[in-house]
């Protein structure tokens, strides 16, 4: 499956997105395979795109006092991570590992992802819905 066709058909936060625009994203984006275990995100680090699980599983983890990295949520096939980094333009909030070996990640550059942003307010609210969500889920313990 290409990347237009997986963002469209796939990914619930790209729904009704126009399609010459999603065609943009998608051909600006890359794909990259992770291995059980392999760190695809550093706590604090710069977020270079938007990341979307094409397959496989990730783990997003905090670090709790006393007990060291613990997972707060996993995440599957059309779920995305990065995108509060990237609207409040700050650094990774929690460090995100593959949980299954052949873990396929679609990496939306940051231009791209601002881009559409600022295109499609009805996009922009679908992400800062996300984000509100997961910041209340946050407030919760962990998985």
């Amino acid at each position: 499956m290409d990347a237009l066709t997986f963002l469209r058909e796939r990914v619930a936060l790209f729904s009704d997105v126009d399609e010459t625009r999603l065609a943009d994203l998608a051909a600006s984006s890359s794909l990259q395979i992770y291995s059980a275990g392999q760190t695809i995100l550093f706590k604090g680090a710069t977020v270079d795109g938007l990341h979307v699980v094409a397959s496989g599983k990730v783990a997003v983890l905090v670090k709790l006092p006393g007990k060291g990295l613990v997972p707060v949520a996993e995440l599957v096939g059309g779920e995305v991570f990065g995108e509060t980094s990237i609207v409040e333009m700050g650094t990774a909030g929690a460090t995100v590992k593959a949980v299954e070996d052949a873990t396929y990640v679609l990496m939306i550059p940051q231009e791209s992802f601002r881009g559409l942003l600022i295109q499609d307010e009805s996009f922009a609210v679908r992400v800062n819905t996300l984000i509100r969500s997961r910041k209340s889920a946050s407030q919760l313990s962990p998985v």
